[in-house]
């Protein structure tokens, strides 16, 4: 029986680091795992975030064409991978919830239990109905949450609104429990797994814990196994109020990007000659 595993996020829940986990560990997993990563479904990605930006009081007709085009590129992706025997085809990528809220006038994950339920069907009708097909979703308590999206959006975007006025204006957003609930609902009877970030982190194998599980490698493989690093790193007050001057003032894009990094870059090489 083939068997499938799909991590379609959330943004900002660890997703990073275990993706960083299965890239660093490639060799080890490969003759049991398929992994699927973003820069191998760039298409499926961007057909995924098309659809946040046709929720609510948009068209129906474009609803509806948005959501054919991703099942489209899904069924793609499906029919362009092979599996060799034995393998588990592993999915990560947190575009398939939809856009990041707070980009492109996103407000909240709405697109995210519809994307699943596309994801669900065109795997089925790929693989049949027999095949083992679950959904891990990695979370995070709401107000981490928040505050780590928040850092996000600041230096990656012209985000100007302060941590207060973010988390009034995008109250829905962080409440991931109940796009969950959407999300369980919209894919029954298939399994959805939720990994919540603050319980993984400790681990050993950090936001990727709950991925292995699943996986259930042999004892002798696990051990070979290394855990990914942490790699992003929220702001203090100090470089929140730096990056929402700089995302105010009219520059180039990149030059605004490059501003940013060399801000930080500096700042946090200081920081740490300081401390030691």
């Amino acid at each position: 029986m083939t068997r499938v595993i799909i991590h379609p996020g959330f943004h900002k829940t660890g997703t990073t680091s275990l993706q960083r986990f299965l890239e660093i560990n490639a060799d080890a997993l490969s003759p049991f795992v398929r992994v699927v990563l973003k820069p191998e479904m760039e298409d499926v990605a961007k057909s995924a975030r098309d659809c946040s930006n046709v929720t609510g009081a948009t068209g129906l007709l474009r609803r509806r064409r948005v959501r054919a085009a991703f099942k489209s590129q899904f069924t793609n992706l499906l029919n362009r991978l092979s599996l060799e025997e034995g393998q588990i085809l592993l999915i990560s990528c947190e575009a398939l919830v939809g856009r990041m809220p707070g980009r492109d006038k996103v407000m909240a994950f709405d697109a995210a239990a519809g994307l699943a339920k596309d994801m669900r069907d065109v795997t089925l009708n790929h693989f049949g109905p027999e095949v083992d097909l679950t959904f891990l979703y990695t979370t995070r308590q709401r107000q981490s949450w928040m505050r780590s999206a928040y850092s996000h959006l600041l230096q990656q975007s012209r985000f100007t609104l302060t941590e207060e006025e973010f988390a009034h204006k995008y109250a829905r957003t962080g409440d991931l429990d109940t796009i969950i609930t959407q999300i369980r609902k919209a894919i029954s009877p298939r399994p959805l797994v939720e990994s919540r970030l603050e319980v993984t982190s400790p681990q050993h194998f950090g936001p990727a814990s709950a991925l292995l599980q699943l996986l259930d490698l042999p004892t002798d493989v696990m051990e070979t196994l290394a855990p990914a690093k942490q790699l992003n790193t929220g702001l203090d007050e100090i470089e929140q109020a730096q990056m929402r001057t700089f995302n105010a003032q009219d520059i180039d894009d990149s030059d605004l990007s490059l501003k940013k990094r060399r801000y930080l870059r500096k700042r946090r090489k200081k920081q740490r000659n300081m401390s030691q």
